[in-house]
């Protein structure tokens, strides 16, 4: 590290003699690291030693040698310590994710039993509320975990104003984003139900028209819960979003065959009893967050604050669009094959995604973390979590790997019974089980992108991931007489997504280019 030059003033006034003007020690000193020691003048007494018998009183000034030398390594945590705090951060955000899909597959197992035209009417509605939700939802969720944990670390922690400012704001545009996706929901999702297969007049058009008008009175409340949680994450509690969250989805189970069931009202029943649980939930939420944090919903700060959320938001949506539509495509190249390969290509795709949730927990604790070191500006500990995480990711992966290796013969009779279906599976299971690695690192290191705050190189990075993926599955197409030929075009494909999302972030990680460059101490002449 280069040497840098420090001056502290220490005024040490004698205890015999009472003085209007005493006399002032000026102590000039050379710092050669950034560690522990700031400058010679902590071995005078600066930090609260005694300088001799007749010191009684020091007033010392040392703020910019702590501004010139940064965080001390005291300041990192043990790796330990750092292992803990990634867990404890990492675990319940891990059950939080899982428990909204394991209630999604209770909720389609009673429409199921109801009736097989209410399921399909359910399950269009759900694709077209989708659509117009998460292209928003998720990249909202990420912008507030961030910008939250970065107040936190910039001024006074949980009751810091830069706190309660962001968390606030964050709430207002959930807020704001949920009234806008009801009201284009009610006013086009009859018309976009003809898009998905479902036009009027149709046998489920009904069905599916009034599940999504319900849905879309709830989106408000759907975006406060989950903006909710996001800055809990922010504040590095996710214990509370859990338990809520919990709470929110067994309401659901117990309210969904009550009113579907016990109340005769099918898809209406379910779509309601979701919307009321969501509605608790995020009342919970925010009702927790006032306690924490002192939200200022009405204040000018909070409104000042909105344009941090908005830019942000706008650049991961245009990420999740070049994501998604390669999944869209991968899906639609599957699709156009037979029912056999669609299938297969459907379990393998939901087991694939499930395997990632492990990974995608692990990198909510290395956002929350990340950003929050980096705010501030203990960019030692950001680059030890950084390096962490990755390892964790890797080993998590490897793991994954091993798992569905051993249950290649088990596991996806979970999900079929069609032995064609599994025969298939068997011939494509290579591809899901040997990805686990590369998948886990792609989660790991967009977790740390947006811990450094990377949200409009995220966007331009996922173009490039998407053209080459897109590409592959594009060739799968020159097969038309061989739909085992185009599903494993289409799987080269999502790895080489995966593969690519790793290096367009290596890249720059390794070579210190913007966004990661503030992961690293600068170093300046002396």
């Amino acid at each position: 590290m280069h040497s840098q030059t420090c001056q502290v003033f220490c005024i040490i006034p004698s205890s015999h003699k009472r003085r209007s003007s005493p006399p002032a020690l000026l102590a000039r000193a050379r710092s050669r690291s950034l560690g522990p020691q700031l400058c010679e003048a902590q071995a005078l007494g600066c930090r609260g030693r005694t300088l001799g018998k007749q010191t009684t009183h020091r007033d010392v000034t040392c703020e910019a040698a702590e501004n010139a030398a940064g965080p001390s390594d005291s300041d990192r945590p043990s790796s330990r310590a750092l292992d803990q705090e990634i867990a404890s951060l990492a675990l319940p955000t891990l059950a939080t994710l899982a428990s909204d899909p394991l209630a999604s597959l209770v909720d389609t197992a009673f429409l199921g039993h109801y009736g097989s035209i209410q399921l399909a009417a359910s399950g269009v509605a759900l694709s077209v509320h989708g659509v117009f939700t998460k292209l928003l939802n998720m990249p909202l969720l990420s912008v507030t975990t961030s910008t939250v944990a970065t107040a936190m670390g910039e001024k006074g922690g949980v009751d810091g104003e830069a706190a309660s400012v962001a968390a606030s704001a964050s709430l207002l545009l959930g807020l704001t984003a949920g009234i806008i996706q009801a009201a284009v929901l009610m006013v086009a999702g009859g018309s976009c139900l003809g898009f998905w297969g479902a036009p009027a007049g149709s046998s489920i058009h009904g069905d599916a028209l009034a599940f999504l008008r319900i849905r879309a009175i709830g989106c408000p409340t759907t975006l406060l819960l989950l903006v909710s949680q996001g800055v809990f994450r922010g504040l590095g509690d996710t214990r509370t979003p859990l338990y809520a969250t919990l709470a929110c989805n067994l309401l659901n189970i117990i309210l969904n065959p009550l009113l579907i069931f016990g109340c005769k009202m099918g898809v209406v029943g379910s779509a309601l009893g979701t919307l009321i649980a969501q509605t608790i939930g995020a009342a919970v939420l925010v009702v927790a967050l006032q306690r924490k944090v002192r939200l200022k919903l009405a204040g000018d700060a909070a409104l000042d604050s909105l344009k941090k959320f908005v830019a942000p938001t706008g650049w991961l949506t245009l990420r999740t669009m070049s994501i998604s539509g390669a999944f869209a495509f991968a899906t639609s190249v599957a699709a156009r094959t037979d029912s056999i390969h669609t299938a297969t290509h459907q379990v393998c795709l939901q087991i694939w995604l499930a395997a990632s949730l492990l990974a995608d927990a692990l990198a909510v604790a290395a956002q929350s973390l990340i950003a929050r070191y980096l705010s501030s500006n203990n960019q030692q500990a950001a680059q030890d979590v950084t390096k962490r995480v990755l390892v964790l990711g890797f080993g998590l992966g490897f793991i994954m790997m091993t798992i569905l290796g051993i249950g290649s013969g088990r596991i996806p009779k979970l999900f079929s019974s069609d032995p064609a279906v599994l025969g298939l599976i068997a011939a494509i299971w290579p591809w899901v089980a040997l990805s686990q690695p590369v998948n886990a690192l792609a989660f790991v290191w967009d977790g740390i992108l947006y811990g450094a705050n990377g949200f409009r190189y995220a966007a331009k990075a996922a173009v490039i991931c998407a053209v080459p993926a897109v590409a592959c599955m594009f060739f799968g197409l020159q097969f038309p007489s061989s739909g085992t030929a185009q599903l494993a075009w289409v799987w080269c494909g999502l790895i080489v997504l995966m593969a690519m999302r790793i290096a367009t972030l290596w890249i720059p990680y390794r070579r210190r280019l913007p966004p990661f460059d503030k992961l690293f101490i600068k170093q300046a002449s002396a």
